[in-house]
């Protein structure tokens, strides 16, 4: 298959066809939800307020053409929240930039615009100071490192530490069903044939309490006992390896029968 026709197929099959498919009550109030959140969390609390004040603002003044814009901006915003996928998250923040910069400038009041302005600022206070901090992947692979995991052992490790927690005695849960059975049984196997299996917390919590660059991705701030190998590792004995107090999220575990 070609680029076109793959590009293709995951529109139609996966874009469009996901997009209008099971809709809902409860499915529009999840919408709902989504958005405010990514709102919040991406930009400032006051954000979600201020968009209703500027929608009735443009439309009192009949400002057709803005109004037009902003819609046009924010519809497709709202649809895509249906998909609601950790590794979207930020280019939905990113996505509606532009036209939040345009409602925030439009905002009548200069009271409510510099609150909102100020307000942006204090909530990226706190990632500009993680970001000031020793990355948290090579915190990470220097416990690894630390736990003398040999390349004859097996690590599991979350997807969202594959991109710089590389190994060739690595497996990635990622959620897949497929991918989940694979683990399983590689557990088991490895166990079996007396091989030293070890684990990462962010594998045992996943897809919960997942660290997304500095911080823990905001949508996977969930219930850690709905975590996918939870009932597996149930049946197993996890012996703490290190684990650092500063970072408990990156403990390293030896998984024993």
């Amino acid at each position: 298959m070609n680029t076109v026709n793959r590009i293709f197929q995951l529109v139609i099959d996966y874009g469009i066809s996901n997009l209008f498919y099971h809709w809902s009550i409860a499915e529009f109030l999840r919408m709902i939800r989504n958005s405010v959140l990514i709102i919040i969390n991406g930009y400032s609390w006051i954000l979600p307020a201020l968009i209703l004040v500027s929608l009735i603002n443009l439309i009192q003044k009949k400002k057709l053409s803005l109004l037009i814009l902003v819609v046009c901006c924010l519809v497709p915003f709202f649809l895509t929240t249906k998909f609601w996928y950790g590794g979207l998250y930020g280019r939905y923040s990113a996505f509606i930039g532009y036209c939040f910069a345009i409602m925030i400038a439009l905002i009548p009041n200069r009271i409510y615009y510099w609150l909102t302005i100020i307000s942006i600022i204090v909530l990226f206070i706190p990632t500009v100071i993680a970001y000031h901090h020793q990355p948290v992947p090579l915190i990470q692979r220097q416990i690894i490192n630390k736990a003398a995991i040999s390349r004859k052992d097996l690590i599991i490790l979350s997807d969202y530490q594959r991109p710089q927690l590389t190994y060739p005695n690595g497996i990635y849960i990622n959620g897949n069903t497929d991918n989940l059975k694979i683990i399983k049984q590689k557990i088991n196997q490895s166990l079996k044939n007396k091989q030293k299996v070890f684990i990462t917390q962010q594998a045992v919590t996943f897809p919960y309490w997942q660290y997304d660059g500095q911080q823990i991705h905001i949508i996977s701030k969930g219930d850690k006992n709905k975590a996918l190998l939870r009932k597996f590792l149930d049946t197993k004995n996890l012996k703490i390896i290190i684990r650092d107090p500063n970072y408990p999220l990156l403990t390293i575990y030896q998984i024993l029968d």
